[in-house]
């Protein structure tokens, strides 16, 4: 009877497969080892054997973040402007909190010029930070910015002493602050806080119930300032816009007005100033800090506008020191 033996060439491609099989393997790994990578299906190099991490790698039963955390490593510090963002409303939730955190943080990066934290809360308001940072961007605290943005964030932040003087000093020490809408509603019972922004708001008498948005007929008094460069002398935009007390035109540079000659007044005599001067964005100086602040932005609808767009993003431009002048020049109504 004649034996079946197989052929040569059959025996060579069960060698070579074996082979390959091998070759295959990550270096180090076993055919019987279940932890090695799953097997490449694109590409000829396998990888290596484990993937390592920076360092010595975490001790038994160490957190991923907390190796991290405690990683000593060269510095990677941030080589963009840094802005705070706080949207932690405390009164009245606005619904266009999220939008205005989100429309700063597309801004800075669209236009390359910052980087924005988005908070919703005051933890980072504290005078820590500014020390180097070796795996990204962790602040600690107001020492790792170089503005902060209030977003509506109305009510009694109830912030310590020593994070409403971290707050002060940031300011007054040179770095910026851009208070949008409802920031003008914070802080009522700290007066530093109203004298840093330049005002506080006490009623908003032109919107009702009825009319919630006003179409509010307003004045562009400073034309240099490049965030209201830009708007004409006499024009009209939809809002829910502030009567504002503590303030003096000898200590903030209005930039826009209320029209007081298109407005209705009669009847709300006492929810507005007796000579009807009524600003709605302005510029100051805080000791070497800059201070911009406009009661524009109630609505969501707001940061889809693009001239609100313009505004705010001038702004923190200023703030930040990106724009050189023009500085501040409180003057008389014009």
């Amino acid at each position: 009877m004649k034996r079946n033996t197989p052929k040569a060439g059959n025996g060579l491609r069960t060698v070579a497969a074996f082979l390959g099989l091998l070759l295959a393997l990550p270096i180090g790994a076993s055919a019987v080892n279940d932890k090695a990578p799953s097997k490449v299906f694109k590409g000829t190099w396998p990888g290596p054997s484990t993937m390592k991490l920076p360092g010595p790698g975490p001790a038994p039963g160490q957190s991923i973040e907390d190796y991290f955390l405690k990683l000593k490593t060269g510095p990677r510090s941030p080589t963009v402007k840094r802005v705070l963002v706080l949207g932690g409303a405390r009164k009245f939730q606005h619904d266009s909190i999220s939008t205005a955190m989100a429309g700063v943080h597309r801004w800075g990066r669209d236009s390359g010029l910052w980087e924005a934290e988005l908070r919703t809360d005051f933890t980072l308001v504290n005078p820590a930070g500014g020390g180097p940072m070796n795996a990204g961007f962790q602040p600690k605290g107001l020492g790792d910015f170089d503005a902060v943005v209030v977003a509506s964030a109305d009510g009694d932040w109830q912030l310590s002493p020593l994070q409403k003087k971290a707050l002060l000093d940031f300011v007054r020490k040179g770095k910026g602050l851009v208070v949008m809408h409802g920031g003008l509603d914070a802080n009522h019972d700290w007066p530093d806080y109203i004298d840093m922004v330049g005002a506080e708001q006490v009623g908003h008498p032109f919107n009702t119930v009825e009319q919630p948005i006003y179409p509010f007929p307003l004045r562009t008094e400073n034309t240099a300032f490049p965030a209201t460069a830009f708007f004409p002398a006499r024009f009209v935009k939809q809002d829910e816009l502030y009567t504002v007390r503590n303030w003096s035109r000898e200590d903030i540079d209005v930039l826009l007005r209320i029209d007081e000659t298109a407005v209705p007044t009669l009847g709300i005599e006492n929810e507005v100033p007796s000579d009807h001067d009524m600003p709605v964005a302005w510029i100051k100086s805080y000791g070497n800090g800059r201070v911009f602040a406009s009661s524009l932005g109630h609505t969501h609808e707001a940061y889809s506008d693009p001239e609100i767009v313009r505004m705010y993003s001038e702004a923190i431009k200023w703030a930040l020191g990106l724009t050189h002048g023009p500085y501040p020049r409180p003057h008389p109504r014009k």
